[in-house]
């Protein structure tokens, strides 16, 4: 896997090969197994660039493949907002009285 970011985002490349999850599903799986405080790491690590790196993503035509750097980028960005509730709201990885409940997608 590549794990590069573009250059105004290299401080952030360690976190790509735990977090720039592409598919929605693994996200999920990701946040309802991770640990509060991993969670709150990874969030305290990109949220205050977040804007910055949105604004960078969306430079780009979504109807060509995105560069890999870029798209890395973005899947970081998607699993920020995965965690945000879970750091912003809930203070847990799951949904409160959500039991051992999984999200899927079915399609």
């Amino acid at each position: 896997m590549n794990t590069s970011l573009p250059p105004e985002f290299s401080h952030l490349e360690h976190l790509v090969p735990d977090w720039a999850i592409e598919d929605g599903h693994e996200r999920y799986v990701k946040r309802v197994n991770s640990s509060m405080e991993e969670i709150q790491a990874f969030y305290d690590q990109v949220f205050p660039c977040a804007e910055e790196a949105v604004a960078y993503v969306d430079k780009f035509d979504y109807a060509e493949p995105l560069p890999e750097d870029v798209a890395n980028l973005r899947n970081l960005l998607y699993s920020l907002i995965t965690v945000s509730l879970a750091v912003e709201l809930w203070k847990q990885p799951r949904v409160k009285h959500s039991a051992d409940t999984i999200l899927t997608r079915v399609s």
